[in-house]
């Protein structure tokens, strides 16, 4: 009798031991269409404070849930936002928007997220940092406080915010040893980044002193600033290909602004193939009188062809419902049509592209009252198109 009941103890333990749990396979990036969405600082902050480490996996858990069932395969998760972290980081401080937290947001969002069949790419600001009234909350021995109280070139203020300097091998040499930090410490499925490179309004004084030392009467302003762009688009490139993952930006769907303002000439990246992919910001809708939508997808279309960057497009989910206050003409036509954003991704499709990512979760699943019937109306459109886009 006791043999047969060791006999029995055994073979339970054995089949407890043996027995696998369910594996999700992760969709791969290139054998698949890309339907994403992103998930910023602003959704952090608006959503998810004060939350004990049980009641922020809850909330990750249904915002992927709700991705899923809305046909959904990819998140860009702020992970870097201002020199700050979302994530457990040695190098970075805690972003001030979750303090006094002892969880990892990201590790919770990729965990919950690959359960699910859903792709995470760690999405960066690499160069905005932190405004002057903020730097009193941060620790003195961060190497960005440092730089700012010490005086030092690599960091600088522009308009009460303080944006690092591409110029200099310091910089670029932060910024990777993060990307090195992400890529190597978690299971992420990409590196990407946005639109913010040189700030908007920067002045000749932000990097005059560099330039005059290396560049001048060789090549003019513009042209240094856009090379410092390039070239850490490069190193970041190299570094995330060694690591097999995928990288790519957002540029914004103006491209004169892109290239001529904040210096980030995508035609350089496709180029010299320094980038998977391209997510411009074609925030517009069809009537828009400068950037209408299906004439800016064609212009970015072209800036791709022939090559193998993918082009993915950028949808504005936030203006559901929105008077288009830049529009003059055609401001109201996010207020009188309830099928923009479905109509956006059946013409992506149509013209074949890559994909499509909506600005931002928050947007379009947590709408604020004003605008949330009319989300709820785009919604269920959009996302039949999504569920039926393979």
């Amino acid at each position: 009798m006791k043999k047969i009941v060791i006999f029995i103890l055994i073979s339970l333990l054995i089949g407890c031991s043996t027995k696998k749990e369910e594996i999700v396979e992760i969709p791969k990036y290139d054998d698949i269409v890309i339907k994403a969405s992103w998930f910023s600082f602003v959704d952090f902050r608006d959503n998810m404070q004060n939350k004990s480490e049980e009641d922020f996996s809850s909330e990750v858990e249904n915002i992927i849930n709700t991705l899923d069932e809305g046909g959904f395969n990819t998140i860009y998760v702020h992970a870097v936002s201002f020199t700050d972290a979302f994530y457990d980081s040695n190098i970075y401080p805690r972003t001030l928007i979750l303090p006094n937290i002892e969880y990892d947001p990201l590790n919770i969002f990729i965990e919950k997220a690959h359960k699910k069949g859903i792709r995470v790419e760690a999405w960066i600001n690499p160069m905005r940092s932190y405004l002057e009234e903020e730097l009193i909350y941060v620790d003195d021995d961060f190497i960005v406080k440092k730089w700012i109280n010490d005086e030092k070139p690599y960091i600088k203020n522009v308009k009460g915010r303080y944006y690092l300097n591409p110029a200099y091998e310091e910089v670029n040499n932060l910024i990777l040893s993060v990307i090195d930090e992400l890529i190597t410490n978690y299971d992420i499925d990409g590196i990407h980044m946005d639109d913010y490179f040189y700030p908007d309004g920067v002045t000749e004084d932000f990097d005059y002193e560099v330039y005059s030392e290396r560049c001048l009467n060789k090549c003019s302003l513009k042209e240094f600033r856009t090379s410092n762009v390039n070239n850490l688009v490069a190193l970041i490139n190299k570094k995330v290909k060694k690591a097999n993952l995928v990288f790519g930006i957002s540029p914004s769907g103006n491209m004169s602004y892109s290239i001529d303002t904040i210096y980030g000439n995508f035609y350089d990246w496709v180029d010299a193939r320094i980038v998977d992919y391209l997510i411009p910001q074609i925030y517009w809708g069809y009537n828009h009188p400068t950037k209408p939508y299906l004439k800016t997808l064609e212009e970015w279309m072209e800036v791709v062809k022939g090559t193998d960057i993918d082009l993915i497009v950028g949808l504005a989910g936030y203006k559901i419902g929105v008077e288009d206050v830049y529009a003059k003409e055609g401001k109201d036509e996010w207020i009188e049509n309830n099928d923009i954003i479905s109509k956006q991704i059946q013409d992506a499709k149509e013209l074949k592209v890559k994909g499509i990512s909506i600005f931002s979760y928050q947007s379009i699943y947590k709408p604020i009252k004003e605008v949330e019937k009319a989300v709820e109306l785009e919604r269920e459109k959009f996302e039949e198109k999504l569920l039926g886009w393979k």
